[in-house]
């Protein structure tokens, strides 16, 4: 497989975890633990597109019948009414 080199910007947070990793033993190099990271991420994220479509279904209809299509209480529901403000 070809590969592909590409230059990130990483947060402290993210830095200091990549140098854990690696004073762990686990990697050789940051590349070799970026490189783990992202392909595990990409695996957790392989269900991503679907969920979007099925949201996006969610949206329209309660945008077509006025309310959201399912009935939700509790903790759930504040969640809901609160969404927007974090768009």
């Amino acid at each position: 497989m070809a590969k592909e080199t590409i230059q990130i910007r990483i947060d402290e947070d993210t830095s200091r975890f990549v140098e854990r990793l690696l004073r762990s033993g686990l990697f050789r190099t940051r590349s070799d633990a970026i490189r783990h990271l992202l392909s595990k991420g990409m695996s957790a994220s392989i269900e991503f597109p679907e969920i979007a479509e099925k949201v996006k279904k969610l949206r329209s209809l309660e945008k077509s019948i006025g309310r959201f299509p399912i009935e939700l209480t509790g903790s759930l529901k504040e969640l809901l009414s609160n969404r927007d403000r974090f768009n």
